[in-house]
């Protein structure tokens, strides 16, 4: 039985705009071709991010792209517009090499860290393998990879490209390189590197830093073999951290003032944005079993709003005492989020407020929810969240939070209704032809 590679590698080229040997006429489109090959090569969904990253807080998705450089650093949205704009400048002169170096996932886990072998490309597999190509200074190349995992098997994208004259001719003559099929010699002699250093940690390297209990407790859910603990569900992962960061900021809030929070008030930048990326993912198109529950949830907030716009409309403010009773007594020991949503909203001095009550907002609602299920679970650490994802296989119990929102959102016309007819108790009219 043929036993599979451990390292396969394809590439393709695009000539420069001004090699001999190019015959595209539209050089427009080579052009899109490189700025194209950024947006891929960047792309969110396909990074990797593993458990330590994840545990640590270290995943930095916030303010860098999925794109390594030169010195091994992760490359900003403003750096990998700024390389595009470049990579087209190079290309007039430059060919465009683009390699992808694929694995077999167990020989990767096996025996060593892939952020490792990611940095070893950056500042030694790569520089090493510019050289065996004729290129002279590894400093005169224009590179960058990104590591996917969007396939059964873990890959890495490279590029590069010559910033000036830097192949070197006979006589020791340099100019630009002008044939862009790389050699077998080339190829083999990148593999053989690349094996390399994946091979040698089973020597050099110890399994892993990370010792504490925590750790070591979760690390059970893997693989003996397991050396990398790549996640899935990266997406969920994240957003039940937002979910538990925000309960956290929101209680905060709540905790260091007296008076309750006016959500159209929240100076916040950290709950305003969060509540949005919040809200952005668990409505978003990608969750289509949610679409029907949003739309009621959008029409029934249509419907409260209405009903409560309605209440200041038809009654004049002279005429209208408000009974606090009710809303002092939900202050104390209820936290539904309706209930707490409408109070934040109905200021105690109705008769200067009634014209200018705002209405209530979906951001309100998700905040309440939010608040209400980390009042519930306080000492909730991203340990245990990921220890419910890796010990769970249904996903109602690995993301608690996301499922317990959305469950919140499919019962909230039930709760409004309630609600209205609560609400409307707090109005006591003086003249009776008027009660409501």
């Amino acid at each position: 039985m043929t036993k599979s590679p451990k390292v396969i590698f394809n590439s393709i080229f695009t000539l420069a705009i001004n090699n001999p040997d190019s015959k595209y006429k539209n050089n427009e489109k080579s052009k899109k071709r490189v700025r194209d090959m950024y947006d891929y090569y960047a792309n969110e969904e396909k990074r990797a991010m593993s458990m330590y990253d994840y545990y640590t807080g270290k995943i930095n998705k916030e303010n860098t792209m999925n794109l390594v450089l030169e010195n091994g650093k992760f490359a900003s949205e403003l750096e990998v517009e700024k390389r595009k704009k470049q990579a087209v400048k190079y290309l007039e002169n430059s060919n465009l090499w683009q390699g992808v170096l694929s694995f077999n996932n167990d020989y990767i886990n096996e025996n060593i860290d892939i952020h490792k072998l990611e940095q070893e490309l950056a500042s030694n597999i790569l520089p090493n393998f510019f050289k065996k190509c004729g290129f002279k200074d590894s400093k005169k190349m224009f590179y960058q990879l990104s590591l996917h995992t969007d396939t059964d098997n873990l890959h890495f994208h490279f590029s590069f490209m010559e910033k000036q004259p830097n192949y070197i001719y006979s006589k020791n003559k340099v100019g630009y390189r002008r044939s862009g099929q790389l050699t077998q010699s080339e190829i083999d002699f990148l593999k053989a590197q690349v094996v390399h250093t994946i091979e040698k940690e089973k020597i050099y390297t110890p399994l892993l830093i990370e010792t504490n209990k925590e750790i070591t407790e979760l690390k059970k859910f893997f693989s003996p073999n397991e050396k990398n603990y790549l996640l899935r569900n990266k997406k969920d992962l994240i957003l039940e951290e937002k979910i538990l960061r925000l309960g956290q900021l929101l209680y905060r809030e709540r905790k260091d003032k007296e008076e309750k929070i006016k959500y159209g008030s929240i100076k916040n930048k950290e709950i305003i944005e969060l509540t949005k990326e919040i809200k952005s993912y668990l409505f978003s198109k990608k969750n289509s079993n949610f679409k029907l529950e949003y739309a009621n949830f959008k029409d029934a907030l249509n419907e409260i709003n209405s009903y409560f716009h309605n209440i200041y409309e038809e009654n004049q403010i002279k005429n209208i005492d408000i009974d606090t009773t009710l809303i002092d007594s939900k202050n104390k020991y209820i936290d539904n989020y309706i209930y707490n949503a409408i109070v934040n909203h109905a200021n105690y001095n109705y008769k200067k407020e009634l014209k200018s009550v705002k209405s209530i907002k979906e951001n309100d609602i998700i905040q309440e929810i939010i608040l209400k299920h980390y009042l519930k679970n306080k000492k909730q650490t991203r340990k245990d969240i990921l220890y419910n994802y890796l010990s769970n296989t249904n996903t109602k119990t690995q993301f608690k939070n996301k499922n317990a929102i959305e469950q919140a959102i499919k019962n909230i016309n039930d709760e409004m209704e309630e609600a209205q007819r609560e609400f409307s108790r707090l109005f006591i009219s003086n003249d009776k032809s008027d009660t409501l």
